[in-house]
């Protein structure tokens, strides 16, 4: 057997480990890291209560129990003139009531009753297309010629950031993918979806 060939399927069998390590250790150093800053926070809010409580966990466990509480403190109609108050108060605040307002309503578009991340469009740009959501469904204003324009969110891909595009209504056309399919394709630059499922078992020798 040549040499070369030889390094030639080490080569292969060390880059089909990496495909096989990689998206694991990356999925589990996020759920870890994410775990440990959850319960270390719990854990502080135990201490300073001065409650010996310690199993594996326990953290966690306090955490959703208080997010748990303040959602159901917040049905209440006392709590809920409260915040309408202290809203009040941050809107007489410049900065922190553009901070407060955006962060509150970025949130709202992704768990909120009125979701602005649910439709997924194709926006034709020049002889292509582009995958983009949906974010603003009603026109807001309206240029000299009566065009309405709709607001157009278009993640970049391999990448965390974006930008929002006003397109004309006749330019945008709906299409029958879900979200989460639309931004595994967007972020991963097509190599994640539907129809580019990776073999298990890597690169073949």
């Amino acid at each position: 057997m040549k040499q070369s060939h030889i390094f030639r399927r080490v080569a292969i069998y060390f880059f089909n480990g990496l495909l096989i390590i990689l998206p694991i250790a990356g999925t589990f150093f996020l759920v870890n890291y994410v775990y440990r800053w959850l319960n270390e926070l719990g854990l502080k809010w135990l201490i300073k209560a001065k409650i010996v409580w310690d199993f594996p966990g326990i953290g966690i466990i306090i955490i959703t129990l208080f997010i748990l509480l303040v959602g159901i403190i917040g049905r209440l109609w006392i709590f809920r003139q409260l915040l309408r108050l202290f809203e009040i108060l941050i809107n007489q605040v410049p900065l922190i009531k553009g901070l407060y307002n955006t962060l509150k309503e970025i949130i709202q578009s992704f768990i909120g009753e009125k979701k602005s991340f649910d439709q997924v469009v194709l926006v034709t740009v020049g002889p292509t297309k582009r995958l983009g959501f949906l974010t603003v469904k009603e026109p807001i204003f309206h240029t000299a010629d009566g065009k309405e324009y709709l607001g157009v969110y278009f993640p970049h891909s391999m990448q965390v950031s974006g930008d929002l595009h006003w397109i004309e209504r006749e330019f945008i056309e709906e299409i029958d993918l879900s979200v989460d399919e639309a931004l595994k394709i967007i972020l991963s630059a097509g190599v994640s979806g539907k129809n580019n499922k990776a073999p298990a078992q890597g690169v073949e020798p």
